[in-house]
């Protein structure tokens, strides 16, 4: 096995993880502003509200209109940002591909239970990989799900229940989630402290 070729792989797939956290984040601020947009709308659309305002119809439709191409944009961004997390994944899974050939098609115990520096087998290190992998795979298809069902017409409280599931679901790496663990799964932090240890 080629362990600088190995260790390079690793890395990689390190910051991958660092990458797909940076998404997240970003997805995370874009999702609230399409929210704070969506929370407006109904209120907007109403010309009562603009009642007390001199020539209350126009104003109304000017604002409307306003917060409309912001939607817009925030739905363009948002579009932007999940081609970029499908871009992560496809290079998540080529490094799979890349472990797994290294490893060879009958890696032998001495190879595979090779400890690296940061305390994790080559095997372990494989499985993590691949694992970081299927996570963000997984992940990708419920936030494409998620983001295809968002449009103009998108109640306040379809969105929040939109935003809750995918709360849930970024929580499985560090950066996502309410809950903002910053630890993550095994995988991302087996990966870690080997990558910081061949650094």
């Amino acid at each position: 096995m080629d362990f600088s070729k190995f260790k390079l792989a690793v890395q990689r797939a390190n910051d991958s993880i660092e990458k797909w956290s940076a998404l997240q984040e970003a997805a995370s601020k874009l999702l609230s502003n399409a929210g704070n947009i969506i929370q407006r709308l109904p209120v907007l659309s109403d010309v009562r509200n603009f009642a007390a305002l001199p020539q209350a119809k126009q104003l109304q439709q000017l604002v409307l209109a306003k917060q409309l191409r912001a939607l817009e944009a925030v739905f363009g961004r948002l579009q932007a940002n999940l081609g970029e997390l499908e871009g992560l994944v496809r290079l998540q899974e080529r490094l799979v591909v890349e472990v797994w050939r290294l490893l060879g098609e009958a890696p032998s115990v001495g190879v595979c239970g090779t400890v690296q520096p940061g305390g994790a087998s080559v095997a372990q290190l494989v499985e993590s990989i691949e694992d970081v992998w299927r996570l963000c795979r997984d992940d990708l298809a419920v936030r494409a799900a998620a983001l295809a069902g968002l449009s103009y017409a998108t109640s306040p409280q379809e969105f929040a229940e939109m935003h809750e599931a995918l709360k849930s679901c970024t929580a499985l790496l560090p950066g996502g989630g309410s809950a903002g663990s910053g630890g993550g799964c095994t995988a991302v932090m087996l990966l870690r402290s080997v990558a910081a240890a061949f650094r």
